[in-house]
């Protein structure tokens, strides 16, 4: 799909005949918000027309890319981020698909990485309404997102998957092969863009290749809830938010450097995303798990997303000291509030554990999938089975998870688009 949508023709459609006075929020230099009055369509589109000129960067690698995220209510918000040079004015016009009228938005704007002569643009649009689609024009171009229903409907899907680019021409098929599935949001698993913490080029590709391709059937762009991996960071593991820089820049967050938190995406289902050792400690983490899956416990769909594996069958599976860890102070309370499943990622190949409880095969257990292969040169693993795993293959993959009534159904897709592993859990719809 064709996502560069001349602003001058819509913005000529959306206006002709109509006397207006709207606001538009410019960001100019260092983040000053200024606000500029247009009483005619006509000194509307010119200024629209002049405003392109100002960035150099317009269409441009990665410049002037919408990304969708949530940090809150999905029926109700929409987080947008982009890419500006840094010190040139910014455009942000939003609105309903069938609006006439596009309304401003206060721009947040900080550093991208420091030398990149780029800032991040974000924001979050609030008090939307519930399943409606909503566009918004940056730069040349126009973006669409849709909000979730306020109520989970009998069928929804979603796709999650890690470790997304070696390259940017894997990191593509792995979109497209997530946006063949047509799902309502992505749970992204960290090592997005094999940054390192501090290769900043690279996100512009990452970015890029997201944008133009994460869109569904309908036109609408995939909104994504993240989870920080290994390459996010400066280091890898046990490190600080500030070897972080970019992560933590570029995507918001319920809370300012943190990288765990819970987001409720229906009224019946709930993921918690956690940081397995990279900016924070695991046992760190503990009471903020046991207090997010505690209050959700009778919900009929509850998932963790992480980047690390507890049960992984590569770096030295289950005896890697991070597994340890994770499986002494995570794995308990996931047993304990009955976590349906756990995504996992990082290692570069297809799993798909048995379910597990109490470190045992258990009907009602847990189900470990993963494990972080969208987008990277698979692992093949050493042994021909491990007691706690179904499945295994080093092929590259995203995983969708269709839910339908109850019944949760989990289904691992190749770059051809392909299912290539299906797993039926009817546990709840009995």
């Amino acid at each position: 799909m064709d996502r560069g949508v001349s602003k001058y023709s819509n913005f000529i459609t959306l206006f002709k005949n109509y006397e207006i006075t709207t606001t538009i929020t410019i960001s100019p230099v260092y983040n000053c918000l200024k606000t500029m009055k247009f009483s005619s369509p006509l000194l509307f589109v010119l200024t629209s027309f002049l405003l392109s000129f100002t960035n150099p960067l317009s269409g441009a690698k990665g410049i002037e890319e919408a990304l969708f995220t949530w940090t809150d209510s999905p029926s109700t918000t929409l987080n947008v981020i982009w890419l500006v040079k840094d010190k040139d004015p910014t455009l942000f016009l939003w609105g309903k698909t069938d609006d006439q009228f596009p309304s401003s938005a206060e721009v947040n704007r900080h550093s991208f990485y420091k030398g990149s002569g780029l800032e991040v643009c974000q924001v979050q649009l609030a008090g939307l309404s519930p399943d409606t689609g909503y566009r918004v024009f940056l730069g040349d171009k126009e973006f669409r997102a849709q909000t979730l229903p306020a109520k989970r409907p009998n069928r929804i899907s979603f796709v999650t998957g890690g470790d997304m680019m070696h390259s940017p021409d894997f990191h593509k098929d792995g979109v497209k092969a997530m946006a063949s599935r047509s799902p309502s949001f992505a749970l992204l698993g960290g090592d997005l863009a094999y940054a390192n913490g501090k290769s900043w080029e690279r996100w512009l590709d990452w970015i890029e290749e997201y944008a133009d391709h994460a869109v569904n059937k309908d036109g609408y762009s995939i909104p994504f809830v993240v989870a920080i991996g290994n390459h996010e960071v400066n280091g890898g593991y046990g490190k600080t938010p500030k070897e972080a820089p970019i992560f933590y820049n570029l995507f918001p967050l319920p809370q300012k450097l943190k990288s765990y938190y819970t987001i409720d995406l229906y009224e019946d289902l709930s993921v918690v995303i956690l940081d397995s050792s990279h900016t924070y400690s695991i046992e760190s983490q503990t009471e903020f798990l046991k207090s997010s899956l505690s209050s959700r416990k009778d919900r009929a769909h509850l998932f963790a997303l992480y980047h690390f594996p507890a049960y992984g069958i590569m770096k030295g599976g289950l005896n890697s000291p991070i597994s340890k860890s994770m499986r002494k102070h995570w794995v308990p309370l996931f047993d304990q509030y009955g976590l349906d499943a756990a995504f996992e990622n990082d290692h570069h190949v297809y799993k798909r554990s048995k379910l597990l409880k109490g470190d045992k095969t258990h009907q009602d257990g847990t189900l470990y999938i993963g494990d972080g292969a969208w987008g990277v040169r698979t692992r093949k693993p050493e042994a021909k089975e491990y007691w706690y795993v179904e499945k295994f293959e080093p092929t590259r993959h995203v995983i969708e998870v269709e839910i339908i009534d109850n019944v949760r159904i989990y289904r691992a897709v190749n770059h051809d688009e392909k299912v290539f592993d299906e797993f039926i859990d009817k546990r709840d719809s009995e």
